[in-house]
């Protein structure tokens, strides 16, 4: 029998076997979760059994570049045939919908949702209606818009289950933004990005790990044992820090009362003007409990600010094994080279073992140069750092070949406690 002739009776066979078809209905839905939502309700049309399996799928993803009314039409008719618990709604648009989200998440909250993704870039104001706060069941939340407005309901007693909360460019109505996070105590990650609290800011999160904090605060507190990744960017244009006074006379500093208990931090970014909050008050020579986990700092820093200089110094002598440090470099017009932070970059004073874990360091200045300044922060690490392996200049105002040329010549004079250390200037 010549084996390249077919078998009639085989092929007849699986011609009749629809073997996708007879996949069992959670896989079905693992493979239409792969798909666009639209690509999803079109194999309805295959066979009969997969008329209605993308009625069930649990995870729903609108990513839709199209008209808000077809938008709309499209995430009603999903939501209104559903059946089955819905875990996971994710809706990306440039349109608000407004009222149409005010259904959709009293839909929601019925459907045992746990992962909420609204990603709306739209000019108008985003509402967030209350019925956001009946989703009891959420596990991962994040909210983007150029500007939402949330109402929450004051009978709300939190979000029990929540572990990761995101939200940008919002006002919280209702209750406060301290009540809405000390309302998940299973809380692990925060961020927090466009706010204004013009009071003192509480954030009791005992099982928080993971914080990113972007905005306006008169004063900050950390209840959070646990934190071991913090980004603190205190936008300055209202400066609401300034005027903020604390009550009871409470003379410690900042640096102490917001950083002294995060025993369990290990990277750490202070950005925009958070150094300068920080610097408020007595500046101790180190935090009473080490950063001994503490690898990664990054802060901005005012370079000639006596206050800023101090904080900085307070910062590295709390941190034993750091091991990469990043120095973004500026000046502010009024505020004068201080005797203090310039003896403080000539090394005077300062323990030989200061960096004695320090790896890397990358500094970036926005000022012009060549600058003494720089300079001297440079040679400052250089000499303090003795197993140092690179350090790194960033200046984009430097002209480099009239100016950069004779910047790398300075430094590349400034002897090095580490000889495995090598230079970069970009």
């Amino acid at each position: 029998m010549n084996i390249l002739q077919p078998q009639t009776g085989s092929v007849d066979l699986d011609l009749e076997r629809d073997y996708i078809s007879n996949l069992p209905k959670n896989i079905k839905e693992e493979v239409l979760m792969k798909l666009p939502i639209k690509e999803a309700i079109r194999t309805s049309l295959l066979s009969t059994k997969w008329k209605y399996v993308w009625r069930s799928i649990p995870n729903l993803v609108f990513n839709e570049d199209c008209a808000q009314s077809e938008l709309i039409k499209l995430v009603d008719l999903v939501l209104f045939v559903h059946s089955g618990p819905i875990l996971q709604f994710k809706l990306i648009s440039r349109h608000a919908c407004n009222e149409a989200i005010a259904r959709w998440m009293l839909i929601l909250s019925q459907n045992g949702i746990k992962n909420l993704y609204i990603n709306l870039d739209s000019a108008e104001e985003c509402m967030i209606p209350s019925s956001f706060f009946s989703c009891l069941a959420l596990e991962h939340v994040l909210i983007s818009c150029s500007c939402s407005t949330i109402h929450a309901p004051e009978f709300f007693l939190g979000f029990k289950f929540l572990r990761t909360l995101r939200l940008f460019e919002f006002d919280l109505t209702g209750i406060t933004i301290e009540r809405l996070i000390s309302s998940c105590p299973l809380l692990e990650s925060l961020e927090l990005s466009g706010f204004v609290e013009y009071g003192r800011f509480v954030i009791h999160a005992p099982n928080l790990i993971w914080l990113s904090i972007t905005g306006e605060f008169g004063d900050l507190c950390l209840e959070t044992p646990k934190l071991s990744f913090v980004d603190i960017n205190l936008e300055g244009h209202l400066g609401c820090y300034m005027n903020f006074t604390l009550p009871n006379n409470d003379c410690k500093s900042n640096i102490l009362r917001v950083l002294g208990s995060l025993s369990a931090i290990e990277e750490l970014e202070l950005c925009s003007d958070c150094l300068g909050y920080l610097a408020k008050g007595p500046i101790p020579e180190a935090l009473p409990v080490p950063f001994y986990r503490l690898t990664d700092l990054f802060i901005d820093l005012s370079c000639q600010s006596k206050k800023e200089v101090a904080a900085a110094l307070c910062l590295f002598k709390s941190a034993p094994n750091l091991k990469a440090l990043s120095l973004l470099l500026y000046k502010e017009e009024d505020d004068p080279p201080s005797s203090l932070a310039q003896s403080f970059w000539e090394g005077k004073g300062i323990d030989s073992d200061l960096f004695n874990c320090l790896e890397l360091v990358h500094i970036t200045c926005f000022f012009e140069c060549p600058d003494e300044s720089i300079l001297n922060v440079a040679k400052f690490v250089l000499s303090t750092a003795p197993v140092l392996e690179k350090l790194v200049i960033q200046a984009s105002n430097i002209d480099y070949l009239n100016d950069g040329k004779a910047f790398m010549k300075k430094l590349s004079s400034f002897p090095r406690l580490s000889k495995m250390a090598k230079r970069d200037f970009v």
